[in-house]
């Protein structure tokens, strides 16, 4: 790939965002971009891979790569708390990383990388799952910080210099806007069912031996809060990064030590998880989704690992896998992360046929406007997730 349209607009500006769909190639331009550029740092569109779960807290984990390079400890306690701050995790600083949520963990990613002030920084979509405030957090601390800025994303997300990757080539140029196509309006088919008062706790479980310090970290939990779900009509459960929405989805899913609705309700659940590399048991796509045809809809090589598909790709697979399962209720845990214009419509596609079988769909995700084109064809209500540790009052 030519970088030259990179490198100049980056001489001009110092924050440039490279827009492009799925398998357009912005994470091969990531990758030869750290392997040509000295100076060059890459964050991951997937975020685990900056952290190492090895250190007790987040800001053990930002601090990791400079006690790595030698930085003297007042410099390094400064530069970490400056991009602790203005990444919002200086309330989270002493939290276990393993105790963060989606949103959060991509934060912690960013700053583990942004605090070694590289001279070039790219990030692959690194606003995926965040609410709009961490989302003003992150585009604060990349304007605070004394690198050049790469942005790479599969649409503008703030006022800056814009190349466009199309079929591997950068342009100034933006390709034909894309026409987007949502199903017809759907009407629920059945009566309502109520789930009750949904609570959940993540933490506070004991420590493995070799981890060595007690856990002190207390218990996060979710909830209570009262659902109703309608066969063939949507749930949209909203809430700030670190809300507990993922953990009452795993709850209602029966994980992390909690009953499951199918034990309370006799409700049949399936998960579709934020990560949707997380949900991989299977070595091709046709096994992964579990139905050829869908698999033939989505447009798909049935053979391809899934870990060989484009983030968007993936993220359909999961969702065609899911609905595939013929389950009653569907979970699905930001189903828009990742997808560019042309999968967000095929992922409406997937949704809509599963509530036109009678399914129900439990969702969250933090972009409005997904939210809003869900409720154009399905009959959409929203509720509001909070968390609380043990002991102290919630309300919804």
């Amino acid at each position: 790939m030519d970088l030259t349209p990179l490198a100049h607009a980056l001489e001009q500006h110092r924050t440039v965002q490279v827009v492009g769909n799925s398998g357009a190639g912005l994470t091969t331009l990531a990758t030869q971009a750290h392997r040509e550029w000295p100076g060059a740092a890459v964050v991951q569109q997937d975020a685990t891979a900056h952290v190492s779960y090895l250190r007790d807290t987040v800001i053990e984990e930002v601090a990791l790569g400079l006690e790595q390079r030698g930085t003297p400890i007042p410099e390094m306690r400064r530069r970490c708390e400056r991009v602790l701050s203005a990444a919002g995790l200086t309330d989270l600083a002493e939290r276990h990383p393993a105790h963060l949520s989606g949103g959060q963990t991509r934060r912690l990613a960013i700053a583990t990388v942004a605090v070694l002030e590289p001279d070039i920084l790219l990030l692959d979509d690194p606003f995926a799952g965040l609410d709009p405030t961490s989302a003003r957090s992150i585009i604060r601390l990349l304007e605070a910080l004394p690198s050049r800025i790469v942005v790479l994303n599969n649409r503008p997300r703030f006022d800056s210099e814009v190349l466009w990757l199309i079929d591997g080539i950068l342009s100034p140029t933006p390709p034909v806007k894309h026409a987007r196509s949502l199903p017809a309006r759907l009407e629920p088919t059945g009566d309502p069912i109520d789930l009750g008062q949904i609570s959940a706790t993540r933490g506070g479980e004991p420590r493995k031996w070799w981890q060595f310090r007690a856990n002190e970290q207390p218990a996060f939990a979710a909830g209570p809060i009262h659902l109703t779900v309608r066969p063939g009509g949507a749930v949209w459960l909203r809430g700030d990064n670190g809300a507990g929405k993922t953990t009452l989805l795993r709850a209602m899913a029966g994980l992390d030590g909690n009953p499951g609705l199918e034990q309370t309700h006799g409700l049949g659940v399936s998960l579709a998880l934020q990560r949707a590399a997380d949900q991989l048991a299977e070595s091709t796509v046709e096994e992964f989704v579990g139905d050829f045809d869908a698999v033939v809809a989505l447009g798909l090589d049935p053979d391809t690992h899934p870990l060989d598909l484009p983030a968007a790709h993936l993220r359909l697979a999961q969702l065609a896998q899911v609905f595939a399962q013929n389950r009653p209720l569907v979970l699905l845990d930001e189903p828009d992360v990742g997808l560019d214009a042309p999968s967000r419509d095929r992922a409406h596609a997937l949704i809509a046929d599963g509530l036109r079988r009678g399914q129900a769909v439990i969702f969250t995700c933090h972009d409005t406007s997904f939210a809003t084109e869900v409720g154009e064809y399905a009959h959409t209500i929203g509720r509001v997730a909070r968390n609380h540790t043990p002991g102290t009052k919630s309300s919804n």
